[in-house]
C-alpha cells in the first residue's frame, strides 16, 4: 500500500497527460497507478521501469510519452520506492 500512495502522489503531481488540470477527478490515473505498482518487483533498472512507464501510458490512453518525459518520473519512483 505504501509503494501505491508514493506513486500515486508522484503520477499525479506529474499528470502526464493533463487531465487534472482540465479538473478531472483525483482517481483519474489509479488504473495506471495500479498497473505501475505491479510493476516494481519485476523491473531491474530505472530504464527499465521508464520503459514499462510508456507501456502503461500507451495501454490506457494511446499516448506514446517521450523519454524526456517519462525518464525523470521513472528515476523518481525507482529512488524513492526503493528505500521503503
Amino acid at each position: 500500500m505504501e509503494e501505491y500512495i508514493i506513486v500515486k502522489s508522484i503520477i499525479d503531481d506529474w499528470d502526464p497527460i493533463g487531465l487534472l488540470d482540465l479538473g478531472c477527478p483525483e482517481d483519474e490515473y489509479d488504473p495506471e497507478i495500479r498497473d505501475i505498482v505491479a510493476l516494481l518487483p519485476h523491473v531491474k533498472s530505472v530504464d527499465e521501469l521508464a520503459l514499462r512507464i510508456r507501456q502503461v501510458f500507451i495501454k490506457w490512453f494511446e499516448e506514446f510519452l517521450l523519454i524526456e518525459k517519462r525518464y525523470p518520473i521513472a528515476l523518481k519512483i525507482w529512488e524513492t520506492t526503493k528505500k521503503t
